[in-house]
């Protein structure tokens, strides 16, 4: 996972990042789902490691990672993605606020609070700030559409089609963890900035080409 997979991803995804104004929106697409993939092997690589040293000395760490690219929602991908830190955000940060048996406005805060402090501990900064904020804002949003979600996928009927239901909640949130892992990899805001406004002038000229040819 390590050596074979993250470690060639990252020659493919370096070069670009590091020179992401010499790069089409669509190398630089590629290169940020590649660094998904990239930090996912390398980091759940490196837990593997910890958690076999561990067990040849009689200690059982937990699991840190499961498979959290599958997950269906934000909520759901951070009950998968370094389960460690999440769990000790939540007991020594989150329920000390109150976690979620205070008033809904006091919840917005807690939840963005420990986004914030998540995105503080990667790094002092600004792209980290940027990153757990986005975090925070997207299981806001996630929680507090979730009824409105489930309305709209029974009016187009996923809802008879679970399958397919599940692959589209997937695709949307892989989506959005990679539009927040940009400013995680990038070396500042100007060059996030940059794979941003890169990557979505490709795609609407993409857009336009499609419709043109009709």
């Amino acid at each position: 996972k390590k050596l074979v997979i993250a470690d060639n991803l990252a020659l493919y995804v370096d070069p670009i990042y590091n020179a992401p104004a010499s790069a089409t929106g669509g190398a630089l697409l590629l290169a940020t789902i590649a660094f998904a993939f990239q930090i996912y092997f390398d980091f759940s690589a490196y837990t593997d490691i910890a958690r076999g040293c561990s067990r040849v000395m009689g200690i059982e760490l937990i699991e840190n990672f499961r498979r959290p690219y599958l997950a269906r929602s934000v909520s759901d991908f951070w009950k998968r993605w370094h389960i460690s830190l999440t769990s000790w955000f939540r007991d020594y940060v989150y329920l000390p606020m109150g976690g979620n048996r205070v008033s809904h406005g006091r919840w917005i805060v807690n939840v963005m609070a420990v986004f914030l402090l998540s995105g503080l501990w990667h790094g002092a900064n600004w792209t980290f700030v940027v990153w757990g904020l986005l975090h925070g804002g997207y299981y806001v949003v996630s929680v507090n559409t979730a009824a409105a979600r489930a309305a709209f996928a029974n009016r187009v009927g996923l809802l008879r089609h679970p399958a397919w239901h599940a692959v589209w909640q997937t695709a949307v949130t892989f989506t959005l963890v990679c539009f927040a892992w940009i400013f995680f990899r990038a070396s500042d805001m100007s060059a996030a900035w940059i794979v941003v406004s890169s990557i979505g002038e490709g795609a609407w000229q993409g857009i336009a080409q499609v419709f043109g040819a009709m």
